[in-house]
């Protein structure tokens, strides 16, 4: 099933589910979108490290999806990725008063958003069920586009670690409709 939307000046977009095949293309524009969203946060070493491993994310992806997992992109009427977005269960699933579906990956290109392409994403990934995710606090577009689709900050920030040390990350809740 596809879904349609329109962007700027009458720009079309379209949500489907992705195939291996897409894997690069899908995956490289999640890099530009890291680049786009995090600029101002991470240097340009930072970049250029997850870049480096675009064919390492192929192939985990790739086991991921002969595993279930579905991957779903937007793509413009030209057929170029602008967005992707990911869910499934809980990777930690610790507290069983969460919602046990976690939105792993939302990312869409500077130039798709205000478009609806992320409702459209954000709908296929999980509809209107209970879900959570976590979010860069830094990154108040997403913290207001997740708000507006009924999800509440729960506790603290919590430090991020590895390449995104020096940051934190909200968790994010959606109990459901």
């Amino acid at each position: 099933m596809t879904a349609r939307g329109h962007g700027a000046a009458g720009t079309r977009y379209y949500v489907r589910d992705a195939a291996p095949a897409d894997l690069e293309a899908v995956l490289s524009m999640k890099a530009r979108s890291w680049r786009e969203a995090y600029g101002h946060l991470r240097d340009e070493s930072f970049f250029a490290a997850a870049e480096a491993t675009l064919d390492r994310q192929v192939e985990h992806w790739r086991r991921l999806m002969t595993q279930g997992q579905v991957l779903w992109l937007a793509e413009d009427s030209r057929g170029r990725c602008v967005g992707l977005a990911a869910a499934g269960p809980v990777q930690d699933p610790q507290d069983t008063d969460l919602p046990q579906v976690q939105l792993h990956a939302l990312y869409v290109l500077a130039e798709a958003q205000g478009s609806g392409v992320a409702d459209a994403l954000l709908e296929r990934a999980i509809g209107d069920g209970p879900c959570l995710l976590w979010v860069v606090e830094d990154n108040a577009r997403a913290q207001s586009f997740y708000r507006r689709h009924g999800f509440a900050a729960v506790g603290d920030p919590v430090p991020m670690d590895g390449p995104w040390a020096g940051l934190t990350e909200r968790l994010m809740v959606r109990r459901g409709a």
